[in-house]
């Protein structure tokens, strides 16, 4: 009968800190905001995860804290990065959509500032010429 006991904790500290990094990564990848911290959590994961799984291996030892760890920030990477993907898409396509609305407002917005530009030429050539009266 063969022992299949399992003595060595090898890869344990590399698959608990994977584990508790994908289960922080899949949360802030549900919160909006937070896409970039769970992308950076979930490859830490991965990394962690796929380390602990190496040394898992060679000792023999549980497996189960490195695989849930590289399971968890791979899903959460992957979740972020097409979350992100979808939304890149819908701004292009609402820009695409309303290109000539953009445009105009674009271009109002320069007669307005040109409009401004002229107005306080226009203050400092009056202030300008008052002084020089005002000198005399």
């Amino acid at each position: 009968m063969e022992n299949n006991s399992f003595k060595s904790t090898a890869g344990q500290a590399m698959g608990t800190t994977a584990l508790v990094l994908g289960i922080v990564a899949v949360i802030a990848a549900f919160i909006p905001c937070f896409g970039l911290i769970a992308i950076v959590f979930g490859v830490l994961a991965i990394v962690f995860g796929a380390i602990g799984l190496s040394q898992a291996k060679k000792g023999n030892a549980p497996q189960a804290m490195p695989v849930a760890g590289l399971i968890l920030g791979i899903v959460a990477t992957l979740f972020v990065i097409i979350w992100m993907l979808i939304v890149a898409g819908t701004i292009g396509t609402a820009i695409m959509a309303n290109k000539d609305e953009i445009g105009k407002a674009f271009d109002s917005l320069k007669v307005e500032v040109e409009r401004s530009e002229d107005s306080i030429e226009v203050e400092n050539d009056t202030i300008t010429w008052n002084d020089s009266i005002q000198a005399e």
